[in-house]
């Protein structure tokens, strides 16, 4: 007896679990949508890239590697002057 229990809350549970599942589903698929966050921009013909930013070109490697190798030689050129901070010291429980 208790094992037929046992099986028909197994099945009441997955059956109820399921049609939850399908109700939020169908709740969800004719909600309202959303507003957009920001306006899409209006389309023009005559924009063309001129009403767009120009971005600047990507260095190359090399560009990169000599603009280090010029911040390294300058950093190393100038005096550093490190001051340490104070340590709290306890003399213990």
């Amino acid at each position: 007896m208790q094992k037929i229990s046992k099986t028909i809350m197994h099945v009441w549970i997955s059956a109820v679990s399921l049609g939850a599942f399908v109700f939020s589903w169908a709740l969800l698929v004719h909600s309202p949508k959303p507003a957009p966050l920001i306006a899409p921009a209006p389309k023009t013909a005559s924009a063309g890239l001129t009403g767009q930013t120009q971005l600047q070109p990507i260095p190359s490697l090399n560009d990169l590697l000599n603009s280090s190798s010029r911040q390294s030689q300058r950093s190393s050129q100038g005096t550093f002057n490190f001051q340490s901070q104070p340590r709290l010291r306890t003399r213990g429980s």
